[in-house]
């Protein structure tokens, strides 16, 4: 089973914290190993979840579905939620493949983007995925997480397309950002302040039909 088998989301893929969490926590910023990171967010629509699920019980995942398991969780509490990326967790990086017009310097980097954020509740097996951006319906800015194995910072214009960057990431993890505005694209580093938005669609009996990621729970 992929993530091609979750109800659609947006594309393309970013996601980043809400107001009350910081972009990395204080022991990333201060230099703790690289991955030592926590996604803290909000729900925008946190009524969406209550009336599907109800209020309790209620747990935010991280799904590596190319590792087929859940890489980190975290109680959905009042709409919050504290999720952290353990420090073992070690992602499959792949050539960042940068469009041509599109320089790394000092040398471009091996990236994994992290694949799907989902609300899960265990008791009725019921899951839904979670978006970031500034809109649930109309975004024109969306944030994901991205794993760098160097520090680099990426600039310039794909060839023949409306593709910019203008993007400092650092060794380890990367909260990053596009912005879509009348076809026009940017890929930035984000800023703070987006909610996290729980997809009207939720799929049943989550632990046959997503197989191995919900073993044991």
């Amino acid at each position: 089973m992929n993530a091609a088998d979750l109800p659609a989301a947006p594309a393309p893929r970013p996601r980043r914290a809400g107001r009350r969490a910081a972009l990395l926590t204080a022991a990333a910023l201060l230099g703790a190993p690289a991955g030592a990171v926590s996604i803290d967010g909000r729900l925008g629509n946190p009524g969406t979840v209550t009336q599907a699920l109800g209020g309790s019980d209620l747990l935010v995942l991280l799904a590596s579905f190319s590792d087929g398991r859940i890489v980190g969780t975290s109680p959905l509490t009042g709409g919050l939620f504290s999720l952290s990326i353990p420090n073992d967790f070690a992602p499959r990086l792949s050539p960042m493949n940068l469009c041509a017009g599109v320089k790394a310097t000092p040398s471009e980097p091996r990236t994994y983007t992290a694949e799907t954020l989902l609300v899960y509740q265990a008791r009725r097996n019921v899951v839904a995925t979670m978006t970031q951006a500034d809109s649930a319906t109309d975004p024109t800015r969306r944030t994901q997480w991205v794993y760098s194995d160097r520090a680099a910072r990426i600039q310039g214009r794909c060839t023949g397309l409306n593709t910019r960057y203008s993007l400092t990431l650092r060794q380890g993890w990367n909260p990053v950002m596009t912005v879509s505005r009348s076809g026009d694209f940017q890929v930035t580093n984000a800023t703070p302040g987006l909610p996290y938005w729980v997809q009207e669609t939720f799929t049943s009996n989550a632990r046959t039909v997503f197989g191995t990621l919900f073993d044991g729970r």
